[in-house]
């Protein structure tokens, strides 16, 4: 089937205006608007909108493209913007390829057998029920795949990923976001005092909350509510070596998800005519899944130099503009996927993608801390 629709170079000039507004959002919320909340006094608290409330760069980008749509344009994204706003997820890909930068196969080889089984494990285990739930609830196809990589991962990130691979709408993305981060602000809270009360060390802990909790800047926030220290051997230094683990698994969970949406797809679309394994391979691929995979390899091999490894040489000169670069870009993606978030539309999305969400995550949660009692005398530090 023949694809008439305009090339990248043929939407730019029809894309400026919308990417102009997406550059100088990011510009001004980088620039000024975080380094305000980082240092305001609110409650006798100085910076407690990003100690308490967690907002970043990131959420405040999905935020304003939010406001951008619903209040300021008043529900419709206006055709001047609208070419700008859908290279978005052109961005958000740009950006994952960039991600390879953060890893080696080294680096992975390092982290240990125990942690690539336990986290592999939970992964594949959180992805088949997500599949099972959805398909019993009759949850849509999108949703559920979403979903799927969103509470198996690492939460916002690789639901952002993946809704490109299974055609989600960003309300959809919007809804699976919603669900991790509250349900990951309440185990923010909780996980500290569990760990305490059980009398786990900081590397039973950090094994814990690095594969029980669903989005990485809530790993982060809850070993370090345990712990505040930032040392090696600390909480805060297992929990995110156990769930850079997790990250790392984003374009495999995203490859497999792809072949299982596509694949039902097919089969429902054509009158149970599926296509073959290698013919979904070949179409449905993810390009950027390849790009991240040659990053790392890239990286493993010293092309960009020191990747600044603890212990080791610090990150050199062109890591550390690689992975300056991808914060940037994953802002300004993050501002158009806010664009597109309708809250019409989340509003009619129903309670069953948070049902299942909660079920998940509920499951996930509450098996690792139960699994890292069991083994928590084998735990090796990494």
């Amino acid at each position: 089937m023949s694809d008439n629709s305009p090339g990248f170079f043929q939407k730019l000039p029809s894309a400026l205006p919308g990417l102009v507004l997406i550059v100088l959002t990011m510009v001004v919320i980088r620039q000024w608007l975080e380094p305000w909340m980082t240092n305001a006094a609110i409650f006798g608290q100085k910076g407690w909108m990003v100690k308490v409330l967690h907002l970043n760069y990131i959420l405040l980008g999905i935020i304003c493209g939010m406001l951008y749509r619903n209040v300021i344009f008043g529900g419709r994204m206006p055709a001047i913007f609208s070419d700008g706003f859908k290279l978005s997820r052109l961005m958000i890909k740009t950006g994952i390829i960039l991600l390879g930068s953060l890893y080696t196969v080294q680096g992975i080889v390092k982290l240990g057998s125990m942690a690539v089984f336990l986290i592999g494990g939970f992964v594949i285990m959180t992805i088949v029920m997500v599949l099972w739930l959805g398909k019993l609830l009759k949850l849509d196809r999108s949703m559920t795949g979403v979903l799927a990589n969103a509470l198996s991962v690492c939460g916002v990130s690789a639901a952002v990923a993946t809704s490109p691979a299974v055609e989600a709408k960003a309300s959809q993305v919007a809804y699976a976001i919603a669900t991790i981060l509250g349900f990951g602000i309440l185990t923010m809270f909780i996980s500290p005092f569990i760990g305490h009360a059980l009398g786990f060390t900081d590397l039973q802990y950090g094994a814990w909350i690095g594969t029980g909790i669903l989005n990485s800047g809530q790993v982060l926030a809850a070993a370090l509510a345990f712990n505040p220290n930032v040392a090696p051997g600390t909480s805060v230094s297992v929990a995110e070596i156990w769930n850079i683990m997790r990250v790392i698994s984003i374009p495999f969970a995203v490859f497999a998800v792809t072949v299982w949406y596509w694949a039902g797809k097919e089969e429902s679309a054509e009158g149970g005519q599926k296509k073959t394994l290698g013919t979904l391979l070949v179409e449905k691929f993810p390009v950027f899944v390849i790009g991240f995979m040659v990053m790392v390899a890239l990286t493993s091999m010293g092309a960009f130099g020191e990747v600044g490894v603890k212990g080791g040489a610090p990150a050199s000169d062109t890591i550390k503009m690689l992975r300056l670069w991808m914060t940037w870009i994953f802002g300004f993606g993050l501002v158009g996927l806010g664009g597109y978030i309708d809250f019409k539309e989340l509003a009619k999305a129903g309670g069953t993608p948070l049902k299942v969400g909660l079920i998940v995550g509920t499951t996930k949660y509450v098996l690792a801390l139960l699994l890292v009692i069991l083994i928590k005398d084998y735990l090796v530090a990494i």
